[in-house]
């Protein structure tokens, strides 16, 4: 009797153990996957900060230069070349997206469909772009509002286009759909995206 007594006893400790250890094996787990997302945030806000510069200075040197015409080319080939470059620089998947895109590759994907409402119900966050997070399909995900700017974006994304920009836009985006826009309302999102480690 006090030796199975002695078995039971030692088998409660073996299982409370092993328990224990399990329990310190996930939160290391937890804590690596915190310490991964918070540099996968702290990385795509650098990279988005660096993306709005460069698309923002290429777009006003050319308006300068060619005006809002001659501007939507360069837009429709810098944008995207910006973007492989970080990508290619960064190790992060880097582009833009809108439910209402003029890019045919820059739609809204269906899965981030939630994150990018959270955009729309609210663009700013303290006079900032806002920006949202989460994990799509087993990849950490970051998106930064890109509010519609009364300058110079209302000339190519406003409700009162100059139809020789329309037809313009109309030439080099035959399904274009990111025109109507007021100030202040969601015109796209940054977005960036990293596959987590297995």
């Amino acid at each position: 009797m006090q030796f199975n007594q002695c078995k039971h006893a030692l088998a409660l400790i073996a299982a409370s153990s092993a328990l224990g250890l399990g329990g310190c094996s996930q939160d290391t787990s937890t804590e690596e996957s915190d310490t991964e997302q918070a540099a996968f945030l702290n990385q795509s806000q650098k990279v988005t900060a660096q993306f709005q510069s460069e698309l923002q200075t290429t777009l006003s040197t050319a308006i300068g230069e060619a005006g809002a015409v001659g501007a939507i080319g360069v837009c429709q080939s810098a944008a995207p070349a910006i973007a492989q470059r970080l990508s290619e620089e960064s190790g992060l998947a880097v582009s833009r997206i809108a439910r209402r895109n003029r890019n045919a590759n820059g739609g809204l994907p269906l899965g981030l469909e939630p994150l990018y409402a959270k955009l729309e119900a609210a663009p700013l966050d303290n006079g900032a772009p806002r920006n949202v997070h989460g994990t799509v399909d087993g990849a950490m995900v970051y998106l930064q509002a890109i509010p519609m700017k009364e300058q110079p974006c209302s000339a190519c994304h406003g409700t009162n286009i100059d139809p020789v920009i329309i037809n313009a836009i109309a030439k080099a985006y035959p399904g274009d759909l990111a025109t109507g826009f007021e100030p202040g309302e969601l015109r796209g999102a940054f977005l960036v995206s990293k596959q987590e480690a297995p």
